[in-house]
This record gives structure tokens, sequence and C-alpha cells, in this order.
């Protein structure tokens, strides 16, 4: 630009025309950027007006700035009137409690997708709604603002609701299907029973030993099916949702550990196992339900009995863990894989090592866990698969 002061020179006379042409062009493309910002901002506003699901800006007191009208369906205000009030206002008790806790998670991480709250307003039914909550600071805009995406679970909810109560409904059906099962066989097996006596009794007639031999394995495979049926009880009975009785009294383990090896002798004879049992301090005392400890120990010992070959080594000990009293079964049998570790406390999973068979419900350890649970103990393994297995039965203990 010429000086006022100064007189134009032949110079400055002929860029004048060049000067006029660049300032023109100048407003020209200022004009033209200004106008691509307006279409942006356009189009911006009817995609965000037009998005199905509720979008909100909010500043750090959850005040809204700007909201779709898809979030003025949502929450029975029309989207003109939102700005200025407050999100909380429009969540249940349970989300504004956890308002500034899912705001607090934004300092860890770039958004929040997990967080499920219920809105209410006077226009509109309760309404469940999943929310995605993300931080942004808005060079437009004085301070952080937050981005919220509102959608409608509505139908998630109705669906997962019908499906939770199908499965309860499978759930019922299949424990009354087998506790229905398992009483019919009882019957005839009783009878079986009763027979079984009166030929040991020798009431019709004199046996020869290779008869008593054949009655005791008829009256050993009773037994086996009575325990087996008396577990598949045990367990509809839980499935069914009924609650574990329990008798928590002070108990000296020892009282209960010392007795496992009589009940399993039988079977630890057959195959030719080892049994140890170390309790370096009888004297300790846990609060739990003796019958509940007993019957988890006994399927734990069974269970390392049935999975550990001819020759094997089965083991029990007991030591004090300072508030833990820790009961732990060990074998040397084929071990469990890595990845199978949870699944052998799901009902009715057996392991099998290749080339053998297994007998069994495979029932025992899952209502072993449950039973655990219900006197207050952690049931646990760790194992290698091939080389044995220690399960772990921790205990609170009572101090002498």
């Amino acid at each position: 630009m010429m000086d006022p002061g100064k007189s134009p020179t032949s110079s400055d006379l002929a860029d004048f025309p060049r000067k006029v042409r660049d300032s023109r062009a100048e407003k020209e493309e200022v004009l033209a950027g200004r106008q691509t910002n307006d279409r942006e901002r356009i189009r911006y506003r009817e995609l965000f007006d037009h998005a199905p699901d509720a979008y909100l800006v909010t500043d750090v007191n959850g005040t809204i700035r700007d909201a779709n009208r898809a979030a003025g369906r949502l929450l029975g205000v029309e989207s003109r009137f939102l700005p200025g009030k407050s999100i909380q206002a429009f969540f249940e008790e349970a989300g504004q409690n956890q308002y500034r806790q899912q705001l607090d998670r934004l300092c860890h991480s770039d958004r929040v997708d997990d967080w499920d709250v219920w809105l209410t307003s006077r226009n509109r039914p309760r309404t469940p709604v999943a929310i995605s909550l993300s931080r942004a600071t808005s060079r437009a805009e004085s301070g952080t603002t937050y981005r919220w995406m509102l959608r409608d679970s509505t139908r998630q909810k109705k669906t997962e609701d019908s499906l939770r109560q199908e499965a309860e409904a499978a759930t019922r059906m299949k424990s009354d299907f087998l506790a229905l099962l398992s009483h019919e066989f009882r019957t005839p097996l009783q009878a079986i029973f009763g027979y079984t006596e009166l030929l040991e009794r020798e009431i019709h007639g004199p046996l020869n030993e290779s008869q008593r031999r054949d009655l005791q394995r008829i009256r050993q495979s009773q037994e086996h099916l009575l325990g087996l049926i008396t577990t598949i009880l045990d367990f509809a009975r839980m499935e069914s949702g009924v609650g574990i009785d329990v008798e928590m009294a002070p108990v000296v383990v020892n009282d209960i550990l010392s007795n496992i090896e009589g009940f399993l002798s039988p079977q630890l004879e057959s195959k030719g196992l080892s049994y140890s049992y170390n309790c370096p301090d009888e004297s300790l005392v846990v609060r739990t339900d003796a019958v509940k400890l007993e019957s988890i120990v006994l399927n734990l010992v069974a269970n390392a009995i049935k999975f550990t070959p001819v020759g094997g080594k089965v083991a029990v000990e007991c030591f004090d863990g300072g508030e833990i009293v820790r009961v732990r079964v060990r074998d040397n049998g084929i071990g469990i894989p890595a990845d199978k570790l949870d699944a052998i406390f799901e009902p009715f999973v057996q392991l099998r090592a290749k080339g053998t068979t297994t007998s069994g419900s495979g029932l025992g350890l899952p209502i072993s866990r449950r039973l655990a649970a219900a006197i207050g103990a952690e049931l646990t393994v760790c194992s290698v698969d091939g080389s044995g297995s220690t399960f772990t039965l921790s205990l609170p203990s009572i101090s002498q």
C-alpha cells in the first residue's frame, strides 16, 4: 500500500492493478473457504441430527451443550430444549452415582463403551441404554467437553431376559428329569440289594467260593451304582436352585482326614496304589460343616484313585497356612492338560487318557466345588499333563 504522505511513483502506479487483483483474489479465497466451512457445518449438522442413535455434548459437570433429534426422542424432550439441562437428571439413582466414576475412567483410556444405565423422564417409560463416552478438547469451545452416544437397549434386554428364562427353564427341566430318573433307578436297586443279601445269608442253600466271588462283584457294582445315583440327586438339587444346607461348627481337621483311607481302601488295594497321609499339626481347627468337608475330600481322593495308574501314589496333606488351613490331595496320575483345568469343574465332563476307559458321572468335582463355596472354602487345582495333579481345599482357620 502506498504511503498517504508520499507521491506515487511510476513503479507504484504500474503495480497498482496487480495489487488490486491480488487483494480481490485473497478476498475470494477467504469467501470460498467460509462457504466450504459453512457447507461442512451444515452437512455435519444434518448427519448429527439424522443419526439413529442419541448423541449429546456436555461439559465436565454434565450440562448438555448440544443434542441431536434422536437424543430428544430418547430423553423425552425436544432436542432444542436440552441445552442447559443436566444429563444426570435423566439417569436413575444408580447411574447418577456412577457418573463421576465413569468420567474418571477416561483418564486411563480414550473412551468408555461398557456403561449401562436406566433413563427416566416424565414423557417416556423407564428405558435401558448402553452408553459410549469419550472426551475431547474443542478449540471452538472453552474447556473440555464430553461426547455421549446413548443407544436404546430395550430389545437387547428383552432378548437377554428371554434367553435367561429359557436357560433357567431348561435347567429346571434337566434337574427334574435327573431327579425323576435317579429316583426310578433307586427303587429296583433296593430290591436287588435285598435279594443279594438273601443269597449271601445262604437262606436258600449254601454257596460255593465262585458264587461268593460273583455276589461280591454284584454288591460292589450295586454300591457303585447307588453312589452314582446319589451324586446325580445331589447335583439335581443344586441345579434346581435349592440352597445347600450347612451346619457350621468348629471342626478338628485331623478327625476328618484320618478316616479317609478307611472309606476308600478297597479301591486303593484293587489298583495297587500307595496311600499316605501327613498332618504335622493335628490340632488345626476350622469352622466348617464336617459332613460336607468329608464329602469333598472323599470325592477328591476318589478322583485321584480313578486317574492314577496301577502302582501309583495318592497323598493327602494338611498344613497351617496362617489364617488358612490347606488340605491337599496329590497323585502321580495322568494329569490334566492346561486347557482343561477349568472344564473339569463343569458337570458331566470327564478326562480320559488314550486307550483307557473311565467310569463315573463326571459330577464329583463340580459338586465338590459347589460344596466348598457353601462352607466358605475354595477349591483349586494345579496339574502337569502326564505328571499328576494337586487339588487344594483352603478353609479359614480358627485360632486355638
